[in-house]
């Protein structure tokens, strides 16, 4: 039985990783040992790295800088006052928080606290379902691309970045009927152009597309 054959990727890179030599055959799939730009060390099978699937150690997705710095006892962060750690001790302990609109009681990691982006309670579900769409119409991969990205339609960076900055600029959603509209449709998502209305608003405002006259002419 001869010996199995595959592209050798020794000596290239990809994103991060530095393929230093070939690893092992795992189920048919050749595997490569890679060096991150980080220093870490990894095997990563080598489809993975010609389709881009994998180009870094995980380091890329891994954000040193938290959003909110200082102190979190006590504090009121994203519409919930945070009480303290649940267990000290843990390697990763959770917090025991509670919504200064509904009471809800919540435990969440530090870094989902800070980061700015996660869901810190229920009755903020819609609202934050609402953030999420939005920021996903403006990117080049989505379905409607040509109605928002591709003409120009960007949301701004602080609400980009975060979710809690979206709440103090828009409050919360009033009603399940209600989603975000642009009053100046050929701009953006920021706080002085948008509003919370119903399909039925924003109908009013919406421009209707130009149609083109008929160019062909009758046969006599």
């Amino acid at each position: 039985m001869g010996a199995p054959r595959f592209k050798d990727e020794t000596g290239k890179k990809y994103g991060k990783l530095k393929v230093l030599s070939f690893d092992q055959i795992r189920k048919g799939q050749a595997f490569f040992l890679c060096q991150c730009e980080c220093g870490r060390l990894l095997s990563v099978r080598g489809a993975n790295l010609r389709g881009k699937n994998t180009t870094s150690c995980g380091c890329s997705r891994r954000k040193a800088v938290p959003r909110y710095r200082g102190k979190m006892v006590m504090k009121i962060i994203c519409g919930v006052r945070v009480w303290g750690k649940e267990n000290p001790a843990s390697k990763r302990p959770l917090w025991f928080t509670s919504c200064m609109r509904c009471g809800g009681i919540g435990h969440h990691t530090e870094r989902k606290i800070r980061g700015g982006k996660g869901l810190l309670c229920e009755c903020l579900r819609g609202t934050y379902t609402s953030w999420r769409r939005m920021r996903e119409r403006c990117r080049d991969n989505h379905p409607q691309y040509k109605l928002y990205a591709g003409i120009g339609v960007t949301v701004c960076k602080r609400w980009s970045e975060s979710f809690c900055a979206f709440v103090e600029d828009m409050g919360i959603r009033p009603n399940k009927e209600m989603t975000i509209h642009r009053i100046e449709g050929d701009k953006g998502y920021y706080k002085e152009n948008c509003r919370w209305a119903t399909k039925q608003d924003q109908a009013k405002f919406r421009r209707k597309p130009i149609r083109k006259k008929n160019s062909r002419r009758l046969k006599t």
